[in-house]
């Protein structure tokens, strides 16, 4: 089976618009978004959803690709950097990304808004590699 152009093109797009949004809370304050649940929800929630949709179109290539089967979303970063769908040196950021997405899942009560406005503040473009190397190798 081929990879599904169309199908990455969607993931791609909906990761840049989630973080289209979220470039708004840049700079805030975290005592400013504590105290306004909704945008707070909604920073988790399109944090939870641009890394899932990036897993998700990982875990699309590798099957797609018959790199492998990973039985994790850290196995499956680890086969997007073999296999250089993401730079190497960033793979503790992708793994981070992985660990923040489950946390967000499993333990949502354990999510710090300081570590949201934290990932808001440093980490958005942390994304750019992995759109781009898709772009350049699926979508060009």
């Amino acid at each position: 089976m081929s990879v599904d152009h169309e199908k990455i093109r969607q993931k791609l797009h909906f990761i840049r618009e989630n973080l289209a949004q979220l470039e708004q809370l840049k700079g805030m304050e975290p005592d400013r978004l504590r105290s306004d649940f909704i945008t707070e929800a909604a920073a988790i929630r399109m944090l939870q959803v641009a890394i899932e949709a990036m897993l998700d179109t990982c875990a699309h290539i590798i099957s797609r690709e018959g790199w492998g089967l990973p039985k994790s979303y850290l196995e499956t970063i680890e086969l997007a950097v073999q296999n250089d769908l993401i730079p190497r040196e960033m793979a503790s950021e992708y793994k981070n990304m992985a660990r923040f997405r489950n946390r967000v899942v499993h333990l949502y009560d354990k999510v710090d808004t300081t570590e949201i406005i934290e990932i808001v503040d440093l980490h958005l473009d942390d994304f750019k590699p992995f759109v781009s190397n898709v772009l350049n190798r699926y979508l060009s």
